[in-house]
């Protein structure tokens, strides 16, 4: 698949994605789709992150919030290398582009609603990385980087994120968590409606 197709097909996955997690209809697409979003979850031949979120957010949008969560905080980790990869060779035009729509677009309303729970955040958060190492990557890479390169990539990403997660639970208290989101007016509480318990 070349470049632009990828994009492409990435760029349309997304707009349904979000289409799914605001309430739109979209038109029906060619060929069979399935209701259960674990089909595509759990399926070995993925060949990138980016086909994970239309099924992330049909679980955000039928109310299992916290599997969605779960799935989202993975694909941050997996997608992390794609967008590097697309800055290297593009400025960042395509999926370094679309990781970030899909950061505010999925990931913002996905962390509002998680951070009114520091704790239930934080073993989220450590549930998805312990799980994203258990992974095999993805059968797919993108154009121009060979299979050595493109696996340490991976493997940083992986170590950074996980870097990054840590730091930020060793900067603030849960409290202190729970003080910010109140001067900003958000909930402080217990999760409301966390759907179906998690499942890996």
């Amino acid at each position: 698949m070349t470049d632009l197709a990828l994009i492409m097909r990435r760029r349309t996955i997304l707009a349904v994605g979000c289409a799914a997690v605001l309430g739109i209809a979209v038109p029906a697409r060619s060929g069979p789709r399935t209701p259960d979003p674990y089909a595509i979850l759990d399926a070995a031949e993925v060949a990138n992150p980016f086909d994970w979120i239309e099924p992330i957010a049909t679980l955000w949008r039928r109310g299992d919030r916290l599997q969605a969560a779960f799935w989202y905080y993975v694909f941050q980790i997996r997608s992390r290398p794609w967008a590097e990869a697309d800055r290297q060779r593009t400025g960042g035009s395509g999926a370094a582009a679309l990781r970030a729509s899909i950061t505010e677009i999925l990931g913002r309303p996905i962390n509002e609603w998680l951070g009114s729970d520091p704790a239930a955040w934080k073993e989220t958060g450590t549930a998805a990385i312990a799980f994203e190492k258990r992974l095999a990557f993805h059968a797919g890479r993108p154009d121009g980087i060979d299979e050595p390169t493109w696996l340490a990539m991976n493997r940083s990403a992986r170590e950074e994120y996980e870097q990054g997660f840590e730091a930020l639970w060793g900067q603030y208290s849960f409290a202190q968590m729970e003080d910010m989101r109140r001067d900003n007016g958000l909930y402080v509480g217990p999760l409301r409606n966390p759907g179906q318990p998690l499942r890996w």
